[in-house]
């Protein structure tokens, strides 16, 4: 076990930036959710009698039992002088409470906040939520399951219902370094902003929402704690250091510039772009793929395949069945095969084939 001290994190960096939006991501268990629930929930009621709001994604995450587990770690009893030792949720509403061991009751005291289920937005949609100023949304973030493409819109629809156009409201978007495929950084561009950002660094975007009214975005790549989580495996990096989770891809056996170029064509998915080169081994005659992120638009003359619908002859859906007239293309095309396909790194090849809308031949 290491005695290494663990560097935890720190709301202070983001708060200054006073952004509307904040982005919080990084390594399991490295203090993020922690700050953010102290600082921008419970200590901010305390301090001004300003109430937060707590979402989760689904339902079933909104149950008494894992709302009060989450805040088991919360020293109530310190933060108010002993007036209370403990939180509890009751009929989705969050309450500082007294928990007497010898009844085996709490008694609810002072009403700090609600809990909400984004999958659930258009129910909350005539509620009141004045006393509201910050939106906690733990693991944005997923591995697969969002509720869909219009999340964000979703999300926007309940801030909208809690700020009613007062602009006093700010959102903490709180999550792992899961994947980079995230509707989020899709739908406000931010995928660009941070495909490359370094640990420990804040990176902030102006963002038009109106004529006279603009948004600013804060993203925080947290700093690494510095210290093993213990864990093994393909993605410990992600819990260990706080990398983005990728898998093993396969990569090119021999050095890029060993190859001839035949020709090149394009993907975008939810403004991910990535150019594929099909390349020819002068020694063996074999012929193979190779795919790395693009960055940029893509040439007007370019064939690329996308979930973009736009009126170009050389943008198409599917790469198995295009509608240009030439069959020596199809033909090469069909070859588009998972064993001829290499990537420049891993994440290029996580991203891609979590992005595509196609299944890759086999």
């Amino acid at each position: 076990m290491s005695n290494k001290k663990i560097v935890h994190y720190n709301l202070d960096r983001i708060e200054k930036e006073n952004a509307d939006f904040n982005l919080i991501y990084g390594e399991r268990s490295n203090g993020k959710s922690y700050q953010v629930k102290h600082k921008r929930g419970i200590l901010k009621y305390l301090e001004t009698g300003k109430r937060f709001i707590l979402m989760r994604r689904w339902k079933d995450e909104v149950t008494t039992e894992k709302i009060e587990q989450y805040f088991a770690d919360v020293d109530v009893s310190k933060l108010t002088d002993g007036k209370y030792n403990c939180i509890v949720m009751w009929r989705k509403v969050l309450y500082l409470g007294i928990y007497d061991i010898e009844k085996g009751k709490t008694i609810k005291g002072e009403k700090i906040g609600y809990v909400v289920a984004l999958s659930q937005e258009q129910n909350y949609a005539g509620a009141s939520y004045l006393d509201v100023e910050d939106i906690i949304f733990e693991e944005f973030m997923s591995r697969s399951m969002y509720i869909g493409k219009n999340e964000p819109a979703k999300l926007m629809n309940f801030y909208s219902t809690v700020d009613r156009k007062r602009g006093t409201t700010k959102i903490w978007l709180v999550g792992n370094t899961i994947s980079q495929v995230c509707p989020y950084l899709y739908e406000w561009d931010l995928h660009y902003l941070m495909q490359n950002q370094k640990q420990g660094t804040i990176l902030t975007k102006t963002v038009q929402a109106t004529e006279d009214d603009t948004i600013k975005i804060a993203v925080e790549y947290c700093a690494s704690t510095g210290v093993s989580s213990h864990t093994i495996g393909r993605h410990s990096d992600m819990m260990n250091k706080g990398t983005w989770q990728t898998d093993p891809q396969p990569h090119l056996p021999k050095s890029k510039n060993e190859y001839e170029v035949i020709f090149q064509f394009g993907f975008q998915y939810q403004n991910f772009r990535f150019l594929c080169e099909n390349l020819y081994d002068n020694e063996t005659g074999e012929m193979c793929y190779f795919i790395y992120p693009y960055k940029g638009d893509f040439k007007k003359n370019l064939l690329v395949f996308s979930d973009t619908v736009k009126q170009s002859r050389f943008w198409h859906r599917n790469i198995y069945d295009f509608n240009l007239p030439n069959e020596r293309l199809k033909n090469r095309l069909s070859n588009f095969r998972e064993s001829n396909i290499f990537y420049a790194t891993d994440q290029c090849g996580t991203n891609f084939k979590q992005l595509i809308d196609f299944s890759i031949r086999k």
